[in-house]
């Protein structure tokens, strides 16, 4: 938490990367108070549609705009499908699909764009945002262990570097609150997709069970990625803030049940108002 600071805006609550911040770009994640959804009362979701009203949501993301003092910036989201899959926007028109109620489907989204927010919306799932010092370029990914295991980092950084002239050297991430080593119980069939992405995946395991389960590290997992890409790890900053045990200040899908009764979601976002290279 040395790298991050929490940030009061009127009823908002904000987690900030300060190294991120300094360099000119604005991020935040979200907490689960300031809002109107019924997830308990006055709660901030962001996101879950099919279990809150659409009018609840509209208005928690006008909040968070106001409490950002961007209250005029799009706000570009993705419908999350915990995949791999990237979407790149290059253009103010190429935006308008992400502004729609159902954007497109994927996990990760990057652009060049200046006064835009990209968002992704997570409630245990790791959410990552990237800022290339030199270009100016921003990203912004849900990280679940399907995503992860699939090599979204690698991805997106991929396609940084062939489409945007980005260097994983010039690259800060921000790794926000996400569902920790010490909750994120996995089954070996979960494990064994792991040891097919890391040789040393002993490193992201901890808690071993006799039948085979075993706590997994999905912050970690990620950075790992981050570092094999050339990304330097004193760039990589991780809130290590846990979603399952501090759930009193953030979302879980885990914990709250999510498959069985209506969760909201966090937001992880990032921008940028201008950029001098």
């Amino acid at each position: 938490m040395d790298h991050f600071i929490f940030r009061q805006s009127a009823d908002l609550e904000l987690l900030v990367c300060k190294p991120m911040e300094a360099q000119g770009f604005i991020n935040a994640f979200t907490t689960r108070y300031g809002g109107v959804s019924p997830l308990p009362a006055a709660a901030l979701n962001l996101g879950n549609y099919s279990q809150d009203d659409y009018a609840n949501i509209t208005e928690n993301r006008r909040r968070l705009k106001e409490a950002l003092g961007l209250p005029d910036w799009p706000l570009l989201t993705l419908r999350q499908i915990h995949s791999a899959d990237v979407h790149s926007i290059f253009t103010i028109d190429g935006a308008a699909p992400f502004l729609d109620r159902n954007p497109p489907p994927g996990d990760a989204i990057v652009s060049c764009l200046t006064r835009v927010l990209l968002a992704i919306q997570t409630a245990d799932c790791l959410p990552i945002l990237i800022a290339d010092r030199r270009t100016g370029v921003t990203a912004a990914i849900h990280a679940g262990w399907r995503g992860t295991v699939a090599g979204i980092v690698t991805r997106i950084v991929g396609l940084m570097q062939q489409r945007l002239g980005v260097s994983p050297a010039d690259l800060i991430v921000a790794q926000g609150p996400a569902i920790g080593p010490c909750c994120f119980e996995v089954g070996p069939e979960v494990i064994a997709r792991f040891r097919e992405l890391h040789d040393q995946v002993d490193c992201l395991l901890s808690g071993h069970q006799v039948d085979g389960r075993a706590n997994l590290d999905l912050p970690l997992a990620n950075r790992l990625q981050f570092r094999q890409l050339g990304v330097d790890d004193s760039s990589i900053y991780d809130c290590n803030l846990c979603t399952v045990c501090q759930n009193d200040k953030f979302f879980s899908y885990r914990l709250e049940k999510g498959a069985e009764r209506p969760v909201g979601r966090l937001m992880g976002l990032i921008g940028r108002n201008q950029f001098d290279e």
